[in-house]
């Protein structure tokens, strides 16, 4: 996609596109800089410093599984924080969430140690849909381990963070540092990047790292796969919401089977893998 300029612009909530500019060793910075926002947010205290356990390498491709843990880090007193980004939610989000939380949380726990050995992990989902209520105007919530009540926090080992990139706007109710963040990824808007320049000094290093994503055709490649099989899967959720699952499938309109296998088939994926998630024959995507 190019803007009125005919410059490259990339959807900043792909996935793949997050890996890159939150997990590429050498920009931890960046990273620790929007763990932050969040944790302000949530008025709980920042961190100093963050180690990427799972970093990016720029020869990494797409990944075309439907649920990938985007980002693994850790901070200076061994707090795990994992950043997962969804365009859609998914049935059972929650459970989803809570079972990538356990397996971090018990990973920390080396062979031969104790229970005190544990260390707290942070889960935070960034969500290009709503999950709560829309007359819930939070877009940022955090869920905590608590005595029913007396409301009593029983251990600070667990959080989970959900961020509903949708109820973003401008009189969003959240401050500052994580505005400005979700702003940066929602917009490609001059006269926002101009704003947020001016906000603080981490978005100019931020823009050029985008700027370098999209002048970089290896990546844009790898970026263009993922957008086709995203959309893929969106297409197949729009379908399941409204009809059910299953018969989303078999009465879904055949036009749109063969858009999605247009948009599959041009970022470069086999017609086997095109055949198998449209359920187009082989020889109905050779004439594509």
């Amino acid at each position: 996609m190019k803007n009125n300029k005919g410059n490259i612009v990339v959807k900043k909530l792909n996935d793949y596109f997050i890996r890159y500019f939150f997990g590429l060793e050498g920009d931890e910075d960046l990273l620790l800089s929007f763990i932050n926002a969040i944790m302000i947010d949530s008025n709980f205290a920042t961190f100093v410093s963050v180690e990427i356990i799972n970093p990016f390498n720029l020869s990494e491709k797409a990944n075309n599984k439907e649920s990938i843990v985007d980002l693994k880090a850790v901070t200076e007193d061994g707090t795990i924080v994992i950043i997962e980004i969804q365009t859609y939610s998914t049935k059972n989000f929650f459970e989803r969430t809570l079972y990538y939380w356990s397996k971090n949380y018990s990973s920390t726990l080396k062979k031969g140690e104790d229970y005190p050995g544990l260390k707290p992990v942070i889960s935070i989902n960034l969500i290009d849909d709503i999950l709560f209520d829309k007359s819930d105007k939070r877009m940022h919530t955090c869920y905590l381990l608590k005595e029913k009540n007396s409301n009593k926090i029983l251990t600070d080992h667990i959080q989970l963070h959900y961020v509903e990139i949708p109820k973003f706007d401008e009189n969003a109710n959240i401050k500052k540092e994580l505005k400005n963040w979700i702003l940066f990824l929602k917009s490609n808007k001059e006269e926002d990047m101009s704003q947020l320049l001016k906000e603080d000094t981490i978005f100019e290093k931020a823009m050029k790292k985008y700027n370098y994503f999209t002048d970089n055709k290896d990546l844009l490649n790898e970026y263009d796969k993922r957008e086709a099989y995203l959309f893929y899967q969106s297409s197949l959720m729009r379908g399941s919401r409204k009809d059910g699952f299953e018969e989303g499938i078999k009465e879904g309109i055949k036009d749109e089977k063969y858009s999605i296998a247009k948009s599959l088939k041009a970022s470069g994926l086999d017609n086997q893998f095109i055949s198998k998630h449209t359920g187009l024959s082989i020889e109905e995507i050779h004439k594509l």
